[in-house]
């Protein structure tokens, strides 16, 4: 592994080598260090340079390459190759890691490739399951012993099977019909006698998961019960893969993200550098919704015009009280959204999630409204203006907090992504209430306020 000085040398290096056009040797200066520094390096490139520079890769230093590379450069880069060059890269990596990368081809290329796969049959049964599916980021390449044979016929198949050190320390017992049984230990065979069974040293302790569920239950279930690996089973209980913990770290920040995207109303695939006019109409589309509800908050506005033309200091005020309830229900919503993903809440738990979060809300709202109230008060001098913007600022953080624990539950239940534009919606509520409770008392005190 490279430390920093050496990775800018390395650049330095590469830049000059890019600007005399000598990619060759570029490849083969990549090619001492760290497949994920030299994909780092590669993205770094003009499209055209990176076009090239991947032209000019080994057959294996493109295949380890390509697991590294961000998804969007990488379908890019492969679109040119040869199907027999793109083969032979993918045949370098896992199964399960090729089998994503063809998944993301294009349809013509896909049919090209795949049959000149070494492994073809292990992938062509990954593609069968969506890729974001426990099934679709599972292994083929285990090991499972029988349950009737003898610790001696196990570890004479291990011999002759000489599996990788990739694999946990321990196996998977499975029946005469490849249904998973078990897990014994390297530990447990090595120190049983020969003529041991292997069923009277198998742990019956099982975990696991279905091949068409989510990756997400798949990272919070090995999350949860500090797993290595994690074996994947079809409805009839048999052993169809195993995910390790290495595949389970990129799910883990692609959910993140996609949360974080999703609670924003952005596409799960936004990067930063996106080429603009990929990134302008998901971005711009979202923001004309959003322009929509802004324009509730304005009509509601609308009603109470009167009374601001007869108080002007209400709209001094309005701001902060739908900013500090948007605020409020961001905090909720952001905690919501990562419980929910955790497994920490569901749907049932409402009840009690609504009444936590309820007594913290009215707390927030009675220190924040006092303060607010009271500043009112010492700038304004009129303690029933004070008064007004003290019990709206409880409202409406009460409110926006209520909100931003209903919205993503409610959106569990109908099965959809909980962190689906919930910001935006919560911040509609907070903004629409608001400005309603707050005018409205200002309305219903107008005389007593002028």
């Amino acid at each position: 592994m490279a430390n920093q000085e050496q990775i800018e040398t390395l650049r330095e290096s590469l830049d000059v080598l890019i600007e005399d056009q000598d990619f060759a040797r570029a490849a083969e200066l990549l090619s001492g260090f760290h497949p994920a520094d030299q994909a780092d390096l590669i993205e770094e490139q003009e499209e055209n340079d990176a076009h090239s520079l991947v032209q000019a890769l080994t057959p294996d230093q493109l295949g380890e390459v390509l697991e590294f590379l961000n998804e969007e450069l990488r379908a890019e880069l492969i679109q040119d190759l040869s199907p027999e060059v793109l083969a032979s890269a993918l045949d370098e990596l896992d199964e399960d890691v090729a089998a994503d990368i063809v998944q993301d081809l294009p349809r013509e290329q896909a049919e090209e490739v795949v049959p000149l796969l070494e492994y073809r049959d292990s992938i062509a049964e990954l593609l069968i399951y969506p890729e974001e599916s426990a099934g679709g980021r599972m292994s083929v390449d285990f090991v499972a012993v029988q349950r009737r044979w003898t610790v001696d016929e196990a570890i004479q198949f291990l011999r002759n099977e000489a599996p990788d050190d990739n694999h946990p320390f321990y196996l998977y017992v499975v029946d005469d019909e490849g249904r998973l049984t078990g897990t014994v230990s390297l530990r447990s065979l090595v120190t049983a006698a020969p003529e041991t069974p292997i069923a009277a040293i198998t742990s019956e302790d099982l975990i696991t998961v279905q091949a068409a569920e989510d990756q997400e239950v798949v990272a919070e279930r090995m999350r949860h019960y500090n797993l290595l690996a994690l074996p994947v089973v079809d409805v009839a209980g048999k052993l169809r893969g195993v995910i390790t913990a290495d595949d389970i770290l990129d799910v883990q920040v692609q959910e993140a993200t996609e949360d974080f995207n999703r609670l924003v109303g952005l596409p799960e695939e936004e990067r930063i550098f996106r080429p603009i006019r990929e990134a302008v109409p998901p971005r711009l589309a979202w923001l004309m919704i959003n322009l929509f509800t802004a324009l509730m908050a304005a009509a509601t506005v609308s009603i109470f015009e009167g009374t601001i033309e007869r108080v002007a200091v209400l709209a001094v005020f309005m701001p902060v009280v739908a900013g500090m309830g948007g605020n409020a229900g961001i905090q909720t919503i952001t905690l919501v959204v990562r419980s929910i993903a955790l497994g920490e809440i569901q749907p049932r738990d409402a009840m009690d999630v609504l009444r936590h979060e309820a007594i913290i809300a009215v707390i927030k709202g009675v220190v924040i409204g006092v303060v607010v109230g009271m500043i009112a008060l010492i700038w304004q001098g009129n303690a029933l203006l004070g008064l007004i913007v003290a019990v709206a600022m409880l409202a409406n953080i009460v409110n926006a907090t209520l909100a931003g624990v209903m919205v993503p539950l409610v959106l569990k239940r109908l099965r959809l992504d909980p962190a689906l534009a919930s910001g935006v919606m919560v911040t509609t509520f907070s903004d629409v209430v608001g400005f309603f409770v707050f005018l409205g008392l200002g309305a219903i005190f107008v005389d007593q306020l002028t």
